[in-house]
């Protein structure tokens, strides 16, 4: 007598795609990553990236980590619109990751501010040609983020080393310090919000060293 085992699959999952949020300088290249997750045999998709053309110019896309051995056709459908092709000839599988980074080059006039990227368009297809169910997740962020400027350092009468920092307001900086610059070993000394662009600090430390390196960063 033979006894017979049946375990049921569980539910494929629907695709998804989406963009992800990213920050970047003027006069920067940054890459936006467009994801994908798959439950099922996907070969070949498109979509389209739409973006504003005041400050922003596409450089050339290129696959991602999710990619077998995926070609990629580019074309521009509009002004601010770049369409991405992904294909296989040999109807190899697209997997979960990066599907394919997307360049867009930051022009150097950009004032801090925060663009909106969209996927639209998006079209996933199987082996058989046929067309794959997809959710798109299609908004994200491209924060320009113009970089803060030391425009005032000096030592105050009570032994402390008196910091100005001038950056945008309602952004987010922290200021580091190190002893070195071969090879520097940074430490964070605040986290402060900008609220009027100029933001001072006092390191009330800096007695204690025989030499003082500070940087400012973004926190993202």
């Amino acid at each position: 007598m033979a006894l017979l085992l049946f375990v049921p699959r569980g539910a494929l999952a629907t695709p998804t795609m989406s963009i992800s949020t990213i920050v970047g300088k003027p006069g920067a290249t940054v890459q936006v990553p467009i994801n994908i997750t798959v439950d099922t045999d996907v070969v070949a998709f498109q979509f389209d990236l739409w973006y504003s053309t005041e400050y922003l110019t596409h450089g050339t896309p290129v696959g991602g980590g999710a990619l077998a051995d995926q070609q990629l056709a580019v074309g521009e459908v509009a002004p601010g619109a770049l369409r991405v092709l992904a294909y296989s000839l040999t109807d190899s599988l697209v997997t979960n990751g990066v599907a394919v980074y997307v360049p867009l080059i930051i022009a150097f006039n950009a004032p801090d501010h925060n663009e909106t990227l969209l996927i639209s368009n998006v079209v996933l297809s199987s082996a058989a040609g046929t067309s794959v169910p997809v959710t798109v997740n299609s908004n994200a962020i491209l924060s320009v983020a113009v970089p803060p400027l030391f425009t005032a350092i000096f030592p105050t009468n009570a032994g402390a080393m008196h910091l100005e920092l001038t950056g945008t307001a309602g952004r987010t900086y922290i200021i580091q310090a190190t002893t070195s610059l071969a090879p520097p070993q940074w430490s964070p000394l605040t986290t402060n919000t900008d609220a009027t662009g100029i933001l001072p600090f006092d390191d009330v430390s800096a007695a204690g060293f025989p030499n003082r390196f500070y940087r400012a960063l973004f926190d993202y």
